[in-house]
């Protein structure tokens, strides 16, 4: 194994940060289904009981040139409630990627640190024996599994492997670009999810691509209340109000019950995948522009109740794409945008949107490489046409 680089001293993640992190990988998760995060979270308190605390390495830690896997839920985080994990998936991913690679992996990193996603890369690493990278490949929430920086900076997902809970384990080789394609149907045949260890690359090749400290940063939130747990990502109030209507497309969609909780290779972060057909219209370092993306178009209308008293109209097709105020753009892609309850500042999920809420609409600036020429287009993948 490749000794990590000298640097700050290695925290450990335990039991007692669990909690803490679970809180805080929330913060960016809209449409966190609630029975399938009550499992990641048993599941990775579990493995932390069993294998005892996680390392967590800084990016100026990582092993330069040790062997470093992404782990992410891919499918439908409902189904996770539905057919609970055995535990064994993890481990059945990393070492397929391993044998794929030809070596042993040095580190975990998740692919995202939102909801169900920190807690299974956690759980990854305890059950693996590994340390966990503090940061992700995203900084922010996108729902296909090659909506990542790793992408922007020429990391392809595969070789990637996916376990399910049933026992299977496939490993995938692909040019980028049909991995979405390839990966979908396997997650469908499998019950609707599994683990997918994927971007496998060196230590240093991740620290020239990886969005640093996420995983600190959620468990610093999750010990914070109020708008103190938002404030380590500098949010911007866009307005506050009430929601007057949500409006749905109907026919967007197929197989489709809610929204996404976060990257989750092209299906909803609920039960049952969309597959509502696109035809790609060129690509981006061999990524389709015109992914189908799961869930729904969902327009919501805020009227402001303080201020000027604008109307905000929020369009959403998994998160929430575009803001208009009166018409007038205000934000879009890839800032995050957030729908926060004004009661107790949890985030909504603009497809459970009920009019008369009263609400809070917030925008988190994403990582600088989001906004790059390259980074717009890979953001938008899939939106329909939303730029």
């Amino acid at each position: 194994m490749t000794a990590p680089a000298a640097g700050r001293p290695v925290r450990a993640l335990t039991v007692d940060d669990l909690e803490d992190l679970a809180v805080g990988a929330r913060v960016l998760a809209a449409g966190t289904e609630e029975s399938a995060y009550h499992v990641a979270l048993d599941w990775a308190a579990a493995e932390l009981a069993a294998h005892g605390p996680v390392p967590l390495l800084p990016v100026d830690r990582l092993p330069g040139t040790g062997l470093c896997v992404a782990v992410t839920l891919a499918g439908a985080s409902a189904a996770l409630a539905e057919q609970l994990p055995t535990g064994e998936e993890p481990v059945r991913a990393v070492r397929a990627v391993e044998r794929v690679a030809g070596r042993a992996a040095e580190a975990v990193v998740p692919l995202n640190a939102a909801a169900e996603n920190a807690l299974i890369a956690l759980a990854t690493a305890a059950r693996c024996g590994l340390p966990l990278v503090d940061g992700d490949g995203c900084g922010r929430v996108l729902p296909l599994l090659e909506q990542t920086l790793f992408t922007l900076a020429g990391v392809a997902p595969a070789p990637l492997a996916l376990a399910t809970p049933s026992g299977d384990v496939v490993a995938v080789e692909s040019a980028r670009g049909r991995v979405e394609d390839l990966v979908r149907p396997l997650v469908l045949a499998s019950g609707g999810w599994a683990v997918a260890a994927a971007y496998p690359m060196d230590g240093a090749r991740l620290a020239s691509c990886l969005v640093p400290g996420t995983v600190s940063r959620a468990v610093a939130a999750g010990a914070a209340t109020g708008r103190a747990r938002f404030a380590p990502w500098r949010p911007r109030s866009l307005c506050r109000g009430r929601i007057v209507a949500v409006e749905q497309s109907a026919g967007a969609y197929e197989n489709h019950e809610n929204g996404a909780a976060g990257p989750v290779t092209g299906l909803p972060g609920g039960p049952a995948g969309g597959t509502a057909a696109a035809v790609p219209h060129g690509t981006l370092g061999g990524v389709p522009d015109r992914v189908p993306l799961p869930s729904r178009p969902t327009s919501v209308l805020v009227e402001e109740d303080e201020g000027l008293r604008r109307r905000f109209r929020l369009e959403a097709h998994n998160e929430i794409l575009l803001v208009l105020a009166d018409g007038a753009p205000a934000a879009s892609l890839p800032d995050q945008i957030l729908m926060l309850s004004r009661i107790d500042r949890r985030v909504l999920d603009v497809e459970r949107a009920v009019p008369g809420t009263a609400v809070e609409v917030v925008v988190i600036e994403a990582p600088a490489a989001w906004y790059t020429p390259e980074g717009r287009a890979l953001a938008r993948t899939g939106s329909g046409g939303t730029r």
